[in-house]
């Protein structure tokens, strides 16, 4: 299985990848951090675009909490869908998407998922300025990804929990802008955003109404590896979980910080910053282990969005004790 997931997409792979590598300083296309001694250990990590559900790891590359460890982290910018493959392929070392590993482990690929950084939903139900509760969008159009995206599924739970009926209607937009726009125009009535987008929506009068990490204890973004990684290079595995929950921690406790971070990352002002960080704060965890609650929500995410069927255990996409092994060994430090 692991085999034919590698070998799936190799020639198209290879030249996205190359293409991704070329593009080299391009916003975080690809940028080397801690340039220390050349014996520092070279690290491929796969990101999506610029995302606050993954902002405690660029905190910890952005303070060298990496370097410090002794790791020079090459960031490489790749599309969700590849990340699987370039594990198996061991072009990446790890990736802050888990989802395309965790649903590659699922049908039996040898990845897993080892941390979350976040462990709510960092996106938000904006609707037009009319719309005052939830219950007032039976019946409306509600813009979302198309079938099998997790906005989709969060509509869909929505529309569950609050007995919107059947009349409701979900609107492909795969644009996060697109919904904003539609819902300016009023060709739909509300639509799922990820922050800090609901700040835009904000300057275009449109109404935050409803947090869905409020309602959805889903992980978001973590750090997936390959289960050779897990099994050889365990001790590189733990530094880097260590890595990422000092990352983790300042962004708990040093607000300032990083709310300059966020500033910087995402071409935000002071202000914007700081809303943004007020805003996604709570949903980070705070070593990376997500709770028996958490990691059962991300399953069904998971099973309802890719498409799994039957019922597979948690330990074959999930493997969290380097995290909680990293996470005791710095507390005994302190």
């Amino acid at each position: 299985m692991a085999r034919a997931l590698a070998e799936a997409v190799p020639l198209s792979f290879v030249i996205v990848l190359a293409a991704v590598w070329l593009e080299g300083g391009s916003a975080t296309g690809a940028e080397s951090q801690g340039k220390g001694p050349a014996s520092a250990t070279k690290i491929r990590l796969a990101v999506p675009s610029p995302s606050l559900s993954y902002l405690p790891i660029h905190v910890a590359l952005q303070r060298g909490f990496f370097a410090r460890r002794g790791f020079d982290i090459e960031v490489i910018q790749m599309a969700a869908g590849l990340a699987a493959p370039a594990l198996l392929n061991r072009a990446i070392d790890y990736t802050t998407v888990p989802s395309g590993p965790a649903t590659a482990a699922a049908r039996g690929a040898p990845l897993k998922v080892i941390c979350f950084a976040s462990v709510k939903l960092q996106h938000l139900l904006i609707s037009r300025p009319e719309i005052m509760t939830v219950p007032d969008l039976a019946g409306k159009r509600i813009g979302a990804g198309g079938f099998g995206t997790l906005p989709a599924y969060e509509v869909r739970v929505l529309i569950d929990r609050y007995r919107l009926g059947p009349g409701t209607i979900i609107v492909p937009l795969n644009s996060s802008t697109d919904r904003l726009i539609g819902m300016q125009r009023g060709t739909i009535d509300a639509g799922i955003v990820p922050a800090p987008l609901d700040l835009r929506a904000e300057e275009m009068g449109l109404k935050r109404l409803l947090h869905m990490g409020t309602i959805l204890p889903i992980p978001q973004a973590g750090l997936a590896t390959t289960d050779e990684k897990l099994k050889t290079g365990r001790g590189e595995v733990i530094e880097v979980l260590k890595a990422t929950i000092e990352g983790l921690d300042y962004t708990w406790t040093q607000r300032e910080g990083t709310v300059d971070i966020i500033a910087r990352w995402m071409s935000l002002n002071a202000s914007q910053a700081a809303k943004a960080y007020d805003s996604v704060k709570e949903t980070f965890s705070k070593n990376g282990v997500p709770s028996e609650e958490q990691a059962k929500a991300y399953i069904a995410m998971l099973s309802a969005t890719a498409g799994l069927k039957g019922d597979f255990a948690p330990a074959s996409i999930f493997d969290f004790s380097p995290a909680a092994e990293a996470s005791k060994e710095m507390a005994l430090k302190k």
